[in-house]
């Protein structure tokens, strides 16, 4: 009884299937629920047997003396705050509007034959909106693995946070090089090794380090602010610069 139920309501849309509208045992419990209330069951067997997930009100444009009223394809409007997934269609918001309302077995707009053009935009348009999840989700997968491998390989480099410059206390009473320091306090790792990974470090045992030359003598380093203060004075003033 149910899939017939289902059949019908997508044969009128494309877009009505869950969460749009409810689950099968949803459904089942809704009719097990009504059959128990027979008097209720047979007043409303001409209404619409309302499977919708969304139950906001619907009002059409003529009752709210809407200015689009006959002007569009859609002469209907409702105030849903129900999630996008869950909306009733908008081009089907007349049709239940009507079927909610009907009475007596009569209604202003009944189901009829298979809109093919419309439920072939539909489903293309469905589609589409898979594809974009999909590709969406594969992204945040992918980036989920980067910060993965990025993490493992952080844990496999020193330590490359900012590390704050505390002068160790000397040991004026010390007697050897070793006892000048206390090595039990906080050692940090040089800046240098932050960067080489744990083999890379095993294999400085064979293989010497190259440390590139770094000019860091304070001649050099005064020589170039002269030569930044010379280059300023150049384009100095409103006129000199570019």
């Amino acid at each position: 009884m149910i899939v017939p139920l289902l059949h019908q309501w997508t044969k009128a849309n494309a877009l009505f299937k869950p969460p749009v509208i409810n689950q099968c045992r949803t459904i089942e419990l809704k009719l097990t629920k009504l059959w128990h209330r027979k008097n209720e069951f047979l007043h409303t067997l001409d209404t619409l047997f309302d499977i919708l997930t969304c139950k906001c009100s619907i009002q059409l444009c003529s009752e709210s003396n809407c200015s689009h009223s006959g002007k569009r394809e859609n002469n209907s409007h409702i105030d849903c705050g129900c999630p996008r997934e869950k909306k009733i269609p908008v081009l089907e918001l007349e049709f239940i509007k009507a079927q909610r309302t009907k009475a007596e077995g009569q209604g202003s707009m009944q189901m009829g034959s298979i809109d093919y053009s419309e439920t072939k935009k539909q489903i293309a348009n469905a589609k589409k909106r898979e594809q974009i999840r999909e590709r969406e989700q594969k992204k945040k997968m992918k980036s989920e693995e980067a910060i993965q491998r990025e993490e493992e390989l952080c844990q496999d480099l020193g330590d490359c946070s900012f590390h704050s410059r505390k002068v160790p206390p000397i040991n004026v009473n010390a007697t050897k090089l070793s006892e000048l320091v206390d090595l039990s306090l906080e050692v940090l790792e040089p800046p240098l090794t932050t960067s080489l990974t744990s083999q890379e470090l095993r294999n400085l045992k064979e293989t010497p380090m190259q440390v590139p030359k770094w000019p860091s003598h304070t001649q050099s380093v005064e020589r170039c602010v002269k030569m930044v203060t010379e280059a300023a004075g150049h384009v100095y003033s409103h006129e000199r610069r570019e």
